[in-house]
């Protein structure tokens, strides 16, 4: 998301309540701690003027997506999956042939609809100051979004709270985002919230006809698991044998079904903590020998050659396959669950092969063309409600659509001064060939190091932590207590 256009955003759909009675759905119940005021976030006059970013944020495989804007609500495509004979006997020679059977498998998809709003303020609360020398700051370190996108950019300004607010709603949804492109699921859906398919669902097999509920094998992605063992341990499958595995029946489902090679883009995705083990056993099991006692072996890994390809593949950031480099992708929004192992912790995750590009693939309805099969789509909101809104002049002038229709921005009040505003938008993976991607699940690695998780999802190291006040600069006084509310 755009910062400029949220805070243009921001201000467009406040605007119309700062100077009318219009009734909106703000509640009325405005919180009680602001930003620089006497007890807010920042109200200490104690404080530097500099806010560093201590945020662990998103990281992920939404930067390698190309994403797309839509007014269809449930697409279909259509693949060729069977054609069999009814038999190749022939009772004599002017008697029936064996004659085709032909079969079709129809795909859809689904739109998410995500939602964040600010806190509700007091209109005449924002901006104040407890005193003189409390010092506006400003934010030192980028938040960012899944995509690498900037929200809040280095050095700029903390001026309200309902501007941080608003940020941080947005930051919230996006980093939802980050994790709904994986574990999303319709069968989470409650009343106005909704999830799209995420890969897991969408790399899969059991695969059926959207039309008729007919199975669909011809579509099953390619998916093995590591049976929960730890990369590299003595013991543990090869990861290089599982990942050169699915990558191998990727490329013969590709070459079979009639497209080439050259110009096909696929991805290695994982997890950071992932990430570490996979490279120091790529570095050992990929035409070296890292355990081997034999005598007949000429010539034994010794440790400085052994870094030295590791560190190569952590540079590169890739794995070889056949002696194809495959670029990995590392996605912090993937799901990490916990497992004993002896006395420590493995960290279990899974590792996709996403093949987002194969040259001429067709280019159905709103897909970017150019061969790609795996891409994100979004109701593009200025199509479909923004055009209806313009109909009716300025009575709905507290929406605002931005980044090309991916979210709208709502401005609410009540009682001419009570604010608060809403970001939604409603995305949806696509994914126009899923037998030419896979997963391997139940991947564990006893990292070093931990990677703090971003999801809340029970990682060893969660971040959080703080006040989400500051202490009075004065306890004793005619004005104390200076607020609604306190």
């Amino acid at each position: 998301m755009d910062q400029n256009q949220i805070m243009q955003g921001l201000a467009t759909a406040l605007t119309p309540f700062l100077g009318n009675g219009a009734v909106g759905k703000a509640s009325g119940s405005p919180v009680s701690t602001y930003m620089y005021s006497e007890g807010g976030l920042f109200g200490s006059c104690k404080n530097d003027p500099v806010l560093i970013n201590a945020l662990v944020g998103p990281m992920g495989y939404e930067a390698k997506l190309q994403f797309q804007g839509t007014k269809t609500e449930n697409p279909i495509v259509q693949s060729l999956t069977h054609i069999e004979s009814s038999g190749y006997a022939q009772a004599s020679s002017c008697a029936d042939c064996g004659h085709p059977t032909i079969h079709r498998c129809a795909q859809t998809a689904c739109f998410g609809r995500i939602c964040q709003a600010t806190d509700e303020m007091l209109f005449d609360e924002l901006g104040l100051m407890a005193n003189n020398n409390v010092q506006q700051l400003a934010l030192y370190g980028n938040v960012t979004d899944p995509a690498g996108n900037t929200i809040v950019g280095q050095g700029q300004p903390i001026t309200n709270m309902l501007w941080l607010n608003f940020v941080a709603a947005a930051y919230n949804l996006r980093r939802r985002l980050g994790q709904l492109w994986w574990a999303g699921n319709p069968a989470s859906n409650l009343g106005g919230y909704a999830e799209f398919p995420g890969f897991d669902l969408l790399i899969n097999t059991g695969k059926v006809d959207a039309l008729t509920g007919l199975g669909c094998d011809a579509l099953d992605s390619v998916v093995s698991t590591f049976s929960n063992n730890v990369v590299g341990a003595a013991g543990s499958a090869s990861i290089v044998a599982s990942v050169a595995a699915i990558v191998r029946s990727i490329r013969y489902r590709i070459t079979r079904a009639g497209f080439g090679l050259d110009g096909v883009q696929m991805d290695i995705v994982m997890h950071p903590t992932l990430w570490d083990c996979v490279a120091d056993a790529w570095a050992c099991e990929y035409g070296l020998s890292c355990q081997s006692t034999s005598a007949n072996i000429s010539m034994e890994n010794n440790a400085l050659a052994l870094a030295d390809v590791r560190d190569q593949i952590i540079a590169n950031q890739a794995l070889k396959v056949d002696g194809i480099s495959y670029p990995v992708v590392l996605d912090n929004g993937i799901a990490v669950t916990n497992r004993p192992y002896g006395t420590e912790t493995s960290r279990c995750s899974t590792i996709y092969v996403i093949t987002r590009v194969i040259p001429g693939a067709p280019p159905v309805p709103d897909s970017p063309g150019g061969g790609v099969v795996t891409y994100g789509e979004y109701q593009d909101l200025n199509a479909t409600g923004g055009a209806a809104i313009r109909q009716f002049g300025d009575l709905f002038d507290n929406l605002m659509v931005t980044d090309g229709g991916r979210y709208v921005l709502s401005g609410d009040q009540h009682g001419g001064l009570c604010l608060d505003a809403k970001v939604l938008s409603k995305p949806r993976l696509r994914m126009l060939m899923p037998w030419t991607s896979g997963r391997i699940t139940n991947v564990c690695c006893v990292p070093a190091g931990t990677y703090p998780d971003v999801s809340g999802s029970g990682g060893i190291y969660e971040v959080d932590g703080g006040a989400s006040t500051s202490p009075p600069n004065y306890l004793y006084a005619d004005c104390w207590p200076t607020h609604v509310g306190t």
